[in-house]
């Protein structure tokens, strides 16, 4: 998360042919992809955002991206051709319901989202996921009534923050989203360090939006609104920290990580460093917006961590 800095230099550009290519291909997917539609905000007022982080265009392309990959509506998952769907397998949720299909949101258990704001993302991933859920629920219990229709057919989704009113807000944002009670769980704490053994290799999606503007050091760390900008040197205190945890957390074989970045981070020695962890990270959308460039980096396990 982040407010407006200067633009990349060239030591800030892709080193090699490849990433510069994947570069292209996730603006011009960026382009051609629907825009997601922000879930409800208006139980936020003004004063709200002097206390965590306000949706920005950052925001929109996580958004823009999780739609490319899960959202038929927004003109992803089954219209992208097959770019961004994993491998196909049977599997079966909470409900015994056996997953056969191929589309990428049906075997998506839990998601978490680490330095959730007011927890839109989240918001928005976890209905797209309910509702398409209940959609096949509804035809596969014929003759059962919506009572008969419940949360044991939908996701858990974990999202954490360091800072206490964005914990609350991301959970009041679940409640305006209409998500079931119980299936949007906060943690306040330091990016998913409490989580890590329950949910070791077991997040089918993590979601970040880490703090990335580049800051004095000192200006890292705090548990206020500041915190959701202030990356220290290159942007990447923050992050850095947080790439051992993703590798650990991601389920095999078609867990996602979806990590914005701005080309000060060098998202491409991210890459080299993340192949250490058995993580690939490859662009997936990408949009020029004020004086920066956003990605939505997406992570996936090369082999079992």
């Amino acid at each position: 998360m982040a407010e407006t800095h200067h633009m990349r230099t060239a030591d800030q550009l892709p080193k090699s042919a490849t990433f510069a290519t994947w570069n292209k291909e996730a603006e011009a997917l960026a382009k051609a992809c629907k825009c997601a539609e922000m879930p409800p905000m208006d139980h936020l007022v003004s004063s709200d955002y002097d206390n965590v982080y306000e949706p920005a265009d950052d925001t929109y392309l996580l958004l823009d991206g999780l739609g490319v990959e899960f959202d038929d509506g927004a003109g992803g998952a089954a219209t992208t051709g097959g770019k961004c769907m994993p491998t196909p397998s049977a599997s079966s949720d909470e409900s015994g319901i056996q997953l056969t299909s191929k589309h990428p949101a049906d075997r998506v258990a839990i998601t978490l989202e680490i330095g959730c704001g007011t927890g839109a993302v989240t918001a928005y991933l976890a209905k797209v996921l309910y509702d398409r859920r209940q959609r096949i629920q509804k035809e596969s219990l014929e003759g059962c009534s919506d009572s008969d229709i419940q949360c044991p057919f939908s996701a858990m989704h974990y999202v954490t923050d360091v800072n206490p009113y964005a914990v609350s807000v991301a959970l009041r944002t679940a409640e305006a989203s209409g998500l079931p009670r119980g299936t949007v769980e906060p943690v306040l704490c330091d990016l998913a360090s409490p989580l890590l053994d329950k949910l070791n290799g077991k997040v089918d999606v993590l979601i970040f939006n880490p703090p990335y503007v580049p800051t004095p050091d000192d200006e890292v760390g705090s548990a206020g609104i500041e915190a959701s900008w202030a990356g220290g040197k290159d942007g990447r205190i923050v992050l850095d920290r947080a790439l051992p945890q993703i590798a650990r957390l991601l389920s095999w074989p078609d867990g996602a990580a979806y990590v914005i970045t701005v080309d000060d981070n060098i998202p491409e020695e991210i890459a080299e460093k993340m192949i250490m962890f058995g993580v690939e990270v490859k662009p997936l959308v990408r949009r020029k917006a004020n004086n920066e460039y956003l990605s939505v980096q997406k992570f996936t396990l090369i082999r079992p961590n």
